[in-house]
């Protein structure tokens, strides 16, 4: 399951699919949960696994998952909607629809997989798909306090870019800085046949 997200380094690469690419049957009471774990090769022992929620219940999974006094890492990341007329910051989950959880199946499988909230645990076959513990170290130095540091900028002094919103939207510029201590740019626009400089919060601009 692995692919470069080009929301972390090259050195790390986690793919999940979404989780409507994944089907699973819908199966109710101990009896039938039993049946599927034969069917899938379950070892004892504790470990990472991914847990696809239902859509837009990863909060939700969290906490009760969490109730159950299981270890679980949900990572968040800023971005920018619009809400409104207006685009403001807010929160969303890293990897939507899945919550990474540190247990032992054969005890406490079942009490997660029927969590409110919970679709199914991520598998390839017959096999759970494991997470590696590395993978979930190196995902907690990139997120202090659950949140992913992210920088939106990826030009360099003299690239040219192009502003994506407000009121020069769809002019190219050519990139200066990135402001310390803020999320905003300095960018120089030709106007008039001269070099103007404007600074622009960082994710209106994209580089070419």
């Amino acid at each position: 399951m692995k692919r470069n997200d080009p929301l972390l380094s090259d050195d790390l690469s986690v793919k999940l699919l979404p989780a409507s690419e994944f089907t699973c049957t819908n199966t109710a009471g101990a009896a039938r949960m039993s049946r599927a774990q034969e069917a899938l090769q379950i070892e004892p022992g504790l470990r990472w696994y991914a847990i696809q929620s239902k859509p837009n219940r990863e909060r939700q999974v969290e906490k009760r998952l969490t109730d159950l006094r299981l270890e679980v890492f949900l990572p968040w990341m800023r971005t920018r909607r619009r809400i409104g007329s207006r685009f403001q910051w807010v929160m969303v989950p890293l990897f939507p629809g899945y919550v990474f959880c540190r247990l032992d199946m054969v005890l406490s499988g079942k009490a997660a997989r029927y969590s409110p909230g919970v679709k199914d645990f991520l598998s390839f076959g017959s096999r759970l798909a494991e997470v590696g513990e590395e993978i979930i170290l190196l995902l907690r130095e990139r997120c202090p306090e659950g949140v992913a540091q992210i920088d939106p900028v990826s030009a360099k002094p003299g690239d040219v870019v192009r502003i994506t919103e407000g009121p020069f939207s769809g002019l190219e510029a050519i990139f200066e800085q990135k402001l310390k201590g803020s999320e905003r740019v300095a960018v120089l626009l030709e106007i008039l046949g001269r070099q103007t400089r404007l600074v622009l919060p960082s994710e209106t601009i994209a580089k070419l």
